[in-house]
This record gives structure tokens, sequence and C-alpha cells, in this order.
């Protein structure tokens, strides 16, 4: 049997649930402010009750791999284990880690997200091109077989990133065009709703990037930026109007201050899934 791909996964749940994502990212700031402590202890109760809050009405999770990752091999231990949980409730994973790279390493990189039997077993990663987009060609068409989907970041919000997104090369497109062109490229040759190269479109970006959206086709949108990076739900329509089903509205710190009572994440969390309905709706 065929397994379904991520963007029909997602679609599904975007409707049964909410298109909302949200960022799982346990600084050593939100241990602290959630009277955890800056251990692997504290990194799984942070999770436990993330996931206690959630239950079963995420459609996608995102947790930042950096802050699992400075907690050594056994703060790996624990994403594996909040990946395995989530999934356990339906919730589809994107592990935010932004690989980038070359030949067998990049390979190996896809060899250990995505799959059954691999490290992570992921649903979705995050990805950078500055090697190349070809050089993911082989990651986006790993992801493809195995139901999953690449997220290339495009345009992100950081003001470090505009020199080089908006780069202009000698064909006359900037950089985040040329990415954009491409990743659209690849779905077109992936088939009809399969969709495994979606883009990092920050929800922070002036309406000047629509261009941008607009060249991407029908990818999916991973839009970080909403609540303490200065975006709001308001914001979305300027960007991606017209394209409403194909965004993942996403934040962590906004839903995270909420913490660490259980019913207040709750709270914070449908006050970010509902107005991702309504926009997913064009409400």
């Amino acid at each position: 049997m065929t397994t379904p791909s991520f963007a029909q996964r997602f679609a599904k749940l975007a409707d049964e649930r909410s298109p909302f994502c949200l960022g799982l990212d346990p600084s050593r700031d939100v241990l602290a402010r959630w009277n955890l402590p800056d251990t692997t202890q504290g990194l799984s109760d942070f999770c436990d009750r993330l996931a206690d809050a959630a239950g079963e009405t995420l459609a996608v999770v995102k947790p930042q791999s950096a802050f699992f990752e400075r907690h050594g091999p056994e703060g790996l231990v624990v994403l594996q284990r909040v990946l395995q949980r989530f999934r356990a409730a339906g919730t589809l994973t994107l592990l935010d880690v932004k690989r980038g790279d070359i030949g067998s390493t990049m390979d190996a990189y896809a060899e250990s997200l995505f799959g059954r039997g691999s490290a992570y077993d992921v649903d979705a990663a995050t990805f950078t091109a500055y090697l190349g987009l070809g050089a993911l060609a082989k990651t986006v068409e790993r992801a493809r077989a195995h139901g999953a989907c690449a997220f290339v970041v495009v345009r992100s919000s950081n003001p470090e990133g505009v020199p080089v997104q908006n780069a202009v090369g000698g064909d006359g497109r900037t950089v985040a065009q040329a990415v954009a062109d491409g990743l659209r490229e690849l779905n077109e040759k992936a088939g009809p709703g399969v969709l495994p190269a979606g883009a990092v479109m920050g929800a922070t970006l002036p309406p000047a990037d629509r261009d941008v959206v607009e060249r991407l086709g029908n990818a999916l949108l991973l839009t970080p930026g909403i609540g303490s990076q200065g975006a709001g739900f308001s914001d979305l329509p300027k960007l991606f109007s017209g394209r409403e089903r194909q965004v993942l509205p996403t934040a962590a710190r906004s839903v995270l201050e909420a913490g660490p009572d259980v019913a207040a994440l709750k709270k914070a969390l449908e006050a970010h899934q509902a107005p991702s309905r309504a926009f997913r709706e064009g409400a």
C-alpha cells in the first residue's frame, strides 16, 4: 500500500483539528520560567506537560532539535520519546533541524530523518539550500518515498537573511525566487497532490514577498513568526491570501509562556488553533 503523502495527511488533520503547528522550544529560559531544572529530566517534564495539554488536538508539532541536542545524547533520547508520544496521538511530527550539505553527508542526514527504522522517523523536517537546491534533490525524493515533506528555507524573517535571500543572480532572479521556482519544479515532478517539497516563509515578511509565494505553486508553507516574533494571524492574508489551505501557521513562545500549568497551556493552544482554523476557512 502506498503511504499517503504528508500533504494529504496534513489536509485531513487540518480540517479535523486545525492547521496550527506548535513549536517545541525548550530553551534554558523557558525551562527556568516553568521552574524546571535545565537537565534532561526538566526537558522530559516540559515535553510531557505540552503533550498532556495538546492531547489529540494538534495537526503538527515542531520540536527545535537544537534545544534537545544541547543536552547531549540523553537529550536526543528525550527527543525520540516526545516524537513517539505525539505520533501516538495522531499528530504529524516536523523536526526543525535546518540541515544542508552535499553528497553522502546529505544522504546520511536524510536517512536519519525519514523512513521506518530511521533514527527519528519524522513526517517532515526543515532544510537549507545554501549549498544549492540540487544538493537536496535526493533528500526530497527520500521524503516523497516515505510520505514525508522536506521544508526548505526560502524567506526567513530575520534581518540577517535579507542580503543573501534577496541577492540577485545572473538570470535576474533573487536567490529566494530561484529556490521557490526549484521547489515548485520538484513538486511538479512528484505528481499531483504529493508535494514533498515545502517552503519556510516567515509570517513577518513584507507583502513584497508575495511574488515568492506565487512562484511556489501548491507547496505547503511553514510560516513561523506568529506571536512573540511580531506577526499575528491578521497578517497572514497579506502574504498568503488565496493559499489558505497550504499554510501551517506556526508559533512557539506565545504558547509556551502560558506554561507550566496544563490547563493554561490548553487555553493558549485553543487561542492559536481557533484563528488558524478561521484563516484556513477564509473567514
